[in-house]
């Protein structure tokens, strides 16, 4: 080992080692040394608690004397407007009265107007205005009613046409559908293959309806002297729920008469058993059947209506009338322990801003007792007294 603390190990050969200088015990920092410079810059100093506490009790009343002060100030601010709003809402009689005078003032001025011959008329302003006001709305109107007139004219024309004959205005007064039962019997009797009625019932529209329907569906007011077809649309779209195309399908339909709605009770069904038709359509559209329902106001509770559907014979009785909005789909509800049927319709007539509805109960067609679900019709049966056998 040498002098230092190398290991030696003899050999053959010599070898030779470099002296490694030893690591002193201690580092050795002079006060110039920019590490030292750094740290007693960052240095602090230790700091008691009662010293902080002391700095925590001083934030707290300052937080407290900075919120008082903005507590003070939004008080004082509410105040100030408060009391801006109370004097604003106090000048404003005033200020309304005072822009009433200034405007009567206006409307009072005089204007002189050269007529006809020269002639220098007098006018207010009010009264100029009042004119100008008059004529233009008047334009208006006139204009208005007149494109409206020549729109609907076929719906305004059914429902006058009654009224112009004085046969049909004075049944027309009478409100009850006795001299049109006489009508429609006078022409069910002209038609071929129906039987007359019997004497005990001579003057009904019972006996004079026949028991067996046309082929197609029907539906027959008397009053209106209605006898339409009854068409019931695809019900493709109503199964895909498909709501663009039920009403597509039910405008197609209405140009081939009333209409079924989808989806509703079939008469004689437990249910609602619903109809709409047409009040009042554009004059270019396709179809005879657009002002099919241009009458129906004219029904009221009490009323009654047939329907022929496939080849059955139904009568309905109207219980109820009223008007509801567009939007209003309750009337389409399906009742499970009656039969009533439901007359729609547009109202006032050209327009569609609400719905006319009537309300009927089905009644048996020869007692006219209201009828229950499953019930069928009372039918007598025949009185067959022949001459003699058939060979």
């Amino acid at each position: 080992m040498d002098a230092y603390g190398n290991i030696i190990i003899p050999g053959s050969e010599p070898i030779i080692s470099t002296p490694v200088p030893k690591a002193p015990a201690v580092w050795q920092v002079t006060e110039d040394d920019e590490v030292v410079q750094s740290v007693r810059k960052k240095r602090t100093k230790n700091v008691s608690c009662e010293q902080v506490v002391s700095i925590l009790k001083t934030v707290r009343g300052t937080m407290i004397q900075t919120t008082s002060s903005l507590v003070e100030e939004g008080q004082r601010q509410y105040i100030v407007s408060f009391s801006s709003v109370l004097s604003g809402m106090r000048a404003i009689p005033g200020l309304c009265g005072r822009t009433m005078q200034y405007a009567g003032q206006f409307l009072t001025q005089p204007v002189w107007i050269v007529g006809k011959n020269d002639r220098v008329k007098e006018y207010s302003r009010g009264t100029l205005f009042a004119l100008d006001v008059v004529r233009f709305g008047g334009t208006f109107a006139f204009i208005f009613v007149a494109l409206f007139m020549s729109l609907n004219y076929q719906s305004f024309w059914k429902i006058m046409s009654p009224y112009l004959d004085p046969v049909d205005a004075a049944q027309a007064m009478r409100g009850n559908g006795g001299d049109m039962d006489a009508v429609l019997r006078d022409k069910l009797l002209n038609s071929p293959g129906l039987a007359t009625a019997g004497s005990k019932n001579e003057g009904s529209m019972v006996s004079f309806l026949p028991e067996v329907g046309p082929p197609e569906n029907r539906v027959i007011i008397p009053k209106m002297g209605l006898n339409v077809p009854l068409v019931t649309p695809s019900f493709d779209s109503l199964l895909r729920e498909d709501w663009d195309g039920v009403e597509h399908d039910i405008q197609e339909a209405l140009q081939d008469g009333v209409v079924h709605y989808p989806g509703t009770a079939r008469p004689g069904q437990a249910g609602n058993f619903f109809v709409t038709g047409h009040s009042s359509y554009y004059p270019w559209a396709e179809g005879k059947y657009k002002t099919v329902f241009a009458r129906l106001h004219e029904l009221v509770p009490g009323d009654e209506f047939w329907v022929y559907y496939g080849g059955d014979k139904h009568r309905y009785v109207i219980g109820e009338k009223k008007e509801v909005k567009p939007s209003d789909v309750t009337v389409l509800d399906q009742p499970t322990g009656r039969r009533v049927a439901t007359l729609m319709t547009c109202t006032p007539v050209g327009t569609t801003l609400r719905r006319l509805i009537l309300t009927a109960q089905e009644v048996d067609p020869q007692s006219g007792v209201a009828m229950k679900v499953g019930e069928h019709e009372r039918r007598q049966a025949p009185s067959i007294a022949p001459a003699a056998l058939p060979i």
